[in-house]
């Protein structure tokens, strides 16, 4: 009987999973990261026929072993970077006299969903703070019809913030390149920096400034979809490793 309750619930957890693969990938995000689900989905219907067929009992015990160690080290640390991203969804902005809004995917209609969140509370913390240098950042894709900068610009200036006020950066590719590039657009950096991005990547954003040498930044964290939330922390969690690995990022 518990047989055919574990390839029950293998078939509900592999067709769930696909299934949030291709709702993450109908909304246009512009990466690749939405494979992941397929990937899980697969691997949960390949526990199908391992259930039925009793294949885990016919493991030698060091793989077991084995097995359940690696599984359990991955799980804490989904655990611990989870802790530390939802530390910055609420992070308390600051004053700043620049502000960086991180650039997302750049459709021919607009702004993708992500960053359209990131714009409109760029555009809510200009209009509270007049005196506020804007720097939008971002290239262009080979999947975008213009660089992120200069989309990102446009609709700024099409919500009432004043075209001079707003710095284009529009040569990074990544998250550690806008940050290295707009760091040389300040006069020093000591200068008082609020960052814009999406709450679930605030976190990750702020360790690449301080590694970068910002020296007085902020956050000011904008909203995110809660059906992508967690497509979005797990892209994330791979996020931070690869920056903590690759020497692009600071722990605090």
């Amino acid at each position: 009987m518990w047989t055919w309750i574990r390839m029950a619930l293998y078939l509900v957890l592999g067709a769930v999973s696909i299934w949030y693969g291709f709702f993450v990938r109908a909304v246009g995000a512009g990466n690749k990261f939405y494979r992941v689900w397929f990937l899980v989905g697969c691997i949960f219907l390949l526990l199908i026929p391992a259930a039925y067929f009793h294949l885990w009992k016919s493991v030698p015990l060091a793989v077991k072993v084995i097995a359940v160690v690696l599984v359990s080290i991955g799980v804490l640390v989904y655990v611990v970077l989870l802790a530390r991203i939802s530390s910055q969804y609420d992070t308390e902005s600051g004053e700043a006299e620049y502000m960086i809004v991180l650039g997302a995917q750049i459709h021919e209609s607009g702004p993708s969903l992500v960053l359209k969140y990131r714009l409109d509370t760029a555009v809510a913390y200009l209009n509270e703070h007049p005196g506020v240098t804007c720097i939008v950042s971002g290239g262009r894709g080979d999947n975008e019809p213009a660089t992120e900068a200069s989309g990102m610009r446009d609709y700024l200036v099409a919500h009432g913030i004043d075209e001079s006020r707003i710095v284009l950066e529009d040569r990074s590719t990544d998250t550690s390149e806008n940050l290295k590039n707009c760091l040389s657009l300040l006069p020093s950096a000591d200068a008082k920096v609020a960052i814009v991005t999406n709450n679930f990547h605030m976190y990750r954003a702020l360790g690449i400034a301080r590694a970068c040498g910002y020296k007085n930044v902020c956050g000011v964290p904008a909203p995110s979809k809660k059906a992508y939330l967690v497509h979005n922390i797990t892209r994330e969690c791979v996020g931070v490793l690869k920056d903590i690995l690759a020497g692009n990022m600071s722990l605090y």
